[in-house]
């Protein structure tokens, strides 16, 4: 089997996990390193040893007959040129969340990808978590009946303010878009049903961040489920990622599970016994996972997730949040 090559356009912290997950995958090799400042990229190639080009130029980079698929972990508020880029160039793309900062520039990416049918896949990688996992197990299986109610809150001590960029509404979004976007996509996940309408409220404190900290989102899902995410920069707390399912046969509150139906005579809580997303860390989120899944699904042309289009609905959520929080009313995903 040829060893599939990779690119990375932006080189802050996120993209050294990307070398480190491909060196352990072994299938893949980082063969260009592409940044706006050099330093970076050279500490990386010396760190792993790795036989890399650096440059400054992702449209050149993405023309190169050795690299086939491409990681843009640029900020967020960057992701679009190069994402279309890459898939005009016919390579597949690892995209950072948020996938951008507007529905307009999610919707240019998603015709780029459409149109020469390259596989994609968006970095909500708490996806690959296993307390993650096996809640979704639960579900698959029928093992909590039917789900009819979820939550999942990030909230991650953030004050920055607007002179860094994660602070910057211009450069990071919102507290949705640039971290809480990790607990929406897991809500649409175990949800299992399309988001139709959302209604939010946001706080704003002393953090100096330029947008509000804080945005607390109801969701109305299409079969009739409710959610419920928040947003929080703002808290004196260490990181916490809450996650409540709740069925008719069972439920789960973080890693504390009731499912009768799976475990009769149950009657309290069990402990799930593995790793929990509890921290803000990008060195202890799951990247292994998620390139390992994304070169199987290359390899055996299956459809990764979540996708461009999964992260998409997703998008959506996190932006009718933030426009509902601001203009006091219910606003619908599919209508923006």
């Amino acid at each position: 089997m040829d060893t599939l090559g990779m690119g990375i356009v932006g080189c802050g912290w996120v993209a050294e996990e990307y070398i480190k997950a491909a060196q352990h995958d072994g299938r893949v090799e980082v063969r260009a390193l592409v940044s706006r400042t050099p330093g970076k990229p050279e500490t990386y190639r010396q760190r792993y040893n790795l036989d890399a080009t650096i440059g400054n130029d992702y449209e050149k980079m993405v023309q190169r007959e050795d690299i086939d698929l491409v990681v843009v972990s640029t900020p967020h508020d960057l992701h679009t040129g190069p994402v279309v880029a890459a898939a005009e160039a016919g390579k597949h793309v690892i995209i950072e969340k948020p996938v951008a900062l507007s529905m307009d520039d999610v919707r240019k990416q998603q015709a780029a990808v459409r149109k020469t049918g390259v596989k994609t896949i968006v970095s909500f990688v708490l996806t690959w978590n296993p307390l993650l996992m096996t809640i979704d197990e639960l579900i698959r299986t029928g093992a909590l009946g039917n789900v009819f109610m979820v939550e999942v809150d990030y909230m991650h001590r953030i004050w920055c303010g607007a002179e860094k960029w994660l602070g910057s509404k211009k450069q990071a979004g919102s507290s949705f878009l640039a971290g809480g976007c990790h607990a929406v996509s897991a809500m649409q996940w175990f949800a299992r049903s399309e988001a139709v309408e959302v209604c939010a409220y946001s706080v704003q404190t002393e953090n100096p961040n330029d947008y509000p900290g804080t945005t607390t989102a109801v969701v109305k899902f299409a079969d009739g489920k409710v959610g419920r995410t928040t947003s929080c920069f703002d808290a004196q707390m260490p990181y916490v990622f809450n996650i409540g399912v709740y069925g008719t046969e069972g439920s789960v509150r973080n890693d504390k599970v009731f499912a009768p139906k799976l475990f009769p005579g149950q009657n309290a809580f069990m402990t799930v016994p593995c790793a929990l997303p509890d921290s803000g860390d990008v060195v202890h989120h799951p990247f292994r996972g998620e390139v390992t899944h994304f070169v199987d699904c290359i390899l055996e042309n299956k459809k990764p997730f979540p996708n461009l289009d999964d992260a998409a609905k997703t998008m959506a959520v996190c932006i009718a949040a933030d426009v509902s929080s601001v203009e006091g009313r219910p606003v619908k995903p599919a209508e923006l």
